[in-house]
């Protein structure tokens, strides 16, 4: 019938009209179809995978849950078999519990099998303790001899809601005690902010009888409160589901959850309905109502273009008949449908076409050829301004990591060395010095870290990169044996540089050992060096540079290796040789000092790497260097104030001090530091964290001077770029002991 219905089409002399509006039908309406399906059927896999992936967070939130509970039993039971419990020494069973006691707000109880405490650590030892008046969760214990969980009650000691971890505690075969640990609902809301987690989710944890016990958003507005009935209808049925509610606060969502078969608690997630139902509103929407207005569209235009087509060949056709027949061309009226009439009237302008088609020809392939140089240009323009963000990004992320990194070195470093006193047998000093050694080697990797993030601190001074290349030949020489061949190429009348000469030389150093792994045989390394007008690099742009370029004849690198050469820990030796962080050091230093660093490689025949660095603006003389240290003097008289708002960071300080002879006192924060400040205490020192939550370190100062104009201050930071600005003195963490008495003994003076 379609091939009928065409044949009567193709003999019949139909208008442009016609044919086009039937084209467009035959075209449009197929299309709208198939992407209306299509757009749905997106829509459905997309409310699949939507499913799925909370599904597969819910799994995983409810095995964090389960992990904590696993390592509080394991900790208990630890302490559970404790020599001092055993043999009812308890003073030294309460220092124990304090000792394995986290910094979480948690607190550790000891009951007898009748639910009276004992001990507790939120109690000095020896105080009358309250009688616990919930025991139902110590009974379990008594009477099955095993660990159990609690549902969320309120703690006699910390008189606000928590939950119980309890493990029994055998004597002669029978359980004697019962060891508990509390959780603040914090503790366990907390599991429930990862990152991965979308904030307008609603996350609760609910105990067996459906009370809730932690929740990611208003913790402190529903605590304790029962859940919505559907919910705790929903979760004693089977132990997952998808299904329709509305949060306490009135948002429709999809909730899905999960029992613990460890616990019994359950874990619900809930996804609010638009997340998931407005696209397919808006998809239905555009696949009827798009489709609807493409065809209405199309039909306009296949009107519009048969009209704005008739009229012209209409005329063609006159024009063309009177240059046929000789007849002057007047004003160009009439009408015909067929086009083929019009053929025969204008043969006679195909030779006058052909003479101009080459010249046509011509001019396109050149303009083709502009366009596509503009969009190289375009294409490469946008690649560097990518992978310019790509490595701020990183950067930004890393020198986050290595500050907080040098935080926790701090902490370890500073109680091994306060340990190191206390230590007589040989066997403990060996594995003392070994994690001494270890915090000595994270140290090292944080300050590469804080080189590629451009966090670290420079004392750039005026140099000549000639005579810096010509010095490091002969260490060069050694480090890289006999097989490197180095060969130079100095340009003379070199421009002078500002840069920090230990850092440079170092990422020439790792240039230079980065080569020497890429010719394993042996080979050439070239250094030059050129003075360059204007460069064109993006970060340098328009300034005069000086160009030192290192080139090795060695394997060279592909584009994908090029693309993330500097990105840290990225490389491509074996395991256990090198840490990644060699060219992202040198990316780092070459980036804070103003200038810009490019690789050029191929496979097979080498690699190049260009470091532009800006002349130098006038001459300056390096810096006078400070004076040596006096050493450790007496602190006897002395009143410091340490504030830092990591506790563990906070007593190790405290206890360097203390150890020095030093009156210490201690604050967490800038606002505790102030309140202590305002009383007008005797205070020589501040020894401050210079980054904290609330007040910064800064800040702090800035507001206490208002009352204490001469009040001295010390800096502790990780960031190694800080500037020491009014005076005050600064040190870097991770520290050593006799570094902060040096610190701390020049900055009294």
């Amino acid at each position: 019938m379609t091939a009928t219905l065409f044949s009567i089409l193709s003999r019949r002399a139909l208008s442009i009209h016609t044919r086009l509006t039937i084209l467009t039908l035959a075209t449009v309406l197929p299309l709208v179809a198939v992407g209306g399906f299509a757009v749905i059927r997106t829509v459905d896999d997309q409310k699949v995978r939507v499913e799925q992936d909370v599904a597969k967070t819910l799994d995983g939130l409810l095995g964090d849950i389960d992990r904590q509970i696993i390592e509080i039993e394991a900790e208990l039971q630890v302490l559970a078999v404790s020599p001092s419990l055993q043999s009812e020494d308890l003073y030294s069973f309460y220092q124990q519990m304090n000792a394995a006691l986290p910094l979480q707000g948690t607190a550790i109880v000891l009951l007898d099998t009748k639910g009276q405490q004992l001990l507790s650590t939120n109690q000095p030892f020896g105080a009358k303790l309250p009688q616990v008046t919930n025991t139902e969760m110590s009974e379990r214990v008594v009477a099955t001899g095993k660990p159990q969980v609690s549902d969320l009650v309120m703690g006699a000691l910390l008189h606000r809601p928590i939950v119980g971890v309890g493990v029994p505690v055998f004597g002669n075969g029978k359980v004697v005690h019962v060891l508990i640990m509390g959780l603040g609902s914090e503790i366990l809301s907390k599991l429930l902010r990862q990152p991965d987690l979308s904030p307008d989710w609603v996350v609760a944890i609910f105990d067996r009888k459906g009370i809730i016990v932690a929740r990611n958003r208003e913790l402190d507005r529903f605590l304790g409160k029962p859940a919505a009935p559907i919910i705790r209808q929903t979760i004693t049925g089977p132990v997952e589901g998808w299904f329709p509610n509305v949060t306490s606060e009135g948002i429709p969502v999809y909730s899905t959850f999960r029992r613990s078969a460890m616990t019994g608690w359950t874990v619900a997630i809930g996804v609010p309905k638009g997340f998931v139902d407005t696209p397919r509103r808006r998809a239905q929407f555009l696949a009827f109502g798009g489709g609807a207005a493409v065809l209405a569209l199309s039909l306009f235009l296949a009107w519009w273009m048969a009209q704005a087509i008739r009229r012209p060949v209409e005329a063609l056709r006159a024009a063309t008949e009177a240059v046929a027949s000789g007849v002057p061309i007047g004003e160009l009226n009439g009408g015909v449908r067929e086009l083929n009439q019009v053929a025969d009237a204008l043969r006679a302008t195909a030779d006058a076409l052909a003479r101009h088609r080459e010249q046509l020809e011509g001019t396109v392939a050149l303009r083709t050829q502009e366009l596509r140089a503009e969009i190289e240009a375009r294409k490469q323009a946008e690649a560097t301004l990518l992978q310019s963000q790509k490595m701020e990004a990183i950067g930004q992320l890393t020198g986050g990591l290595a500050h907080d990194f040098n935080n926790l070195l701090t902490i370890a470093s500073g109680s091994l060395e306060m340990l190191e006193a206390r230590i007589s047998d040989e066997r403990g000093l060996y594995l003392l010095r070994n994690a001494q050694n270890a915090m000595s080697r994270g140290a090292r990797l944080t300050t590469s870290l804080l080189a590629f993030a451009r966090k670290q601190r420079l004392e750039p001074v005026l140099a000549d990169l000639n005579s810096v290349i010509t010095e490091m030949d002969e260490m060069l020489r050694r480090s890289l044996g006999p097989s490197v061949e180095i060969r130079h190429a100095l340009a003379s009348e070199l421009w002078p540089v500002q840069i920090d000469l230990g850092q440079f030389e170092t990422a020439l150093l790792n240039i230079a050992i980065n080569a020497r792994d890429a010719m394993p045989g042996g080979g050439i390394l070239l250094f030059e060096t050129a003075n360059v007008y204007a460069a064109l690099q993006e970060e340098v742009k328009g300034r005069d540079c000086v160009l030192v370029s290192v080139h090795d004849s060695g394997t060279g690198m592909s584009p994908d290796v090029i693309e993330h050469a500097f990105e840290p820990f990225f490389t491509t030796k074996e395991v256990g040789r090198g840490t990644g962080l060699g060219l992202s050091m040198v990316f780092g230093v070459v980036r804070q000092s103003g200038g810009a660093v490019r690789l050029r490689s191929e496979l097979g025949k080498g690699t190049t790497v260009l470091i532009y660095l800006p002349r130098a603006a006038h001459a300056t003389l390096p810096a006078a260097g400070s004076a040596a240290s006096a050493g450790v003097q007496s602190g006897a008289g002395a009143h410091i104030l340490v504030v830092d708002d990591d506790a563990a960071v906070r007593w190790v300080t405290v206890e360097c001090l203390r150890e020095a002879g030093y009156r210490v006192a201690q604050a967490d924060n800038g606002r505790a530091a102030l309140t202590l400040l305002e009383r007008h205490d005797p205070c020589d020192l501040v020894v401050m964290d210079h980054v904290m939550p609330g007040i910064s370190g800064q800040d702090t100062v800035r507001l206490a001077r208002r009352a204490r104009p001469e009040l001295k201050v010390l800096f502790l930071s990780g960031y190694a770029a800080w500037e020491e600005a009014g005076g005050d003195r600064w040190l870097q963490k991770p520290f050593k002991t006799q570094a902060l008495a040096d610190a701390v003994s020049r900055a009294l003076r």
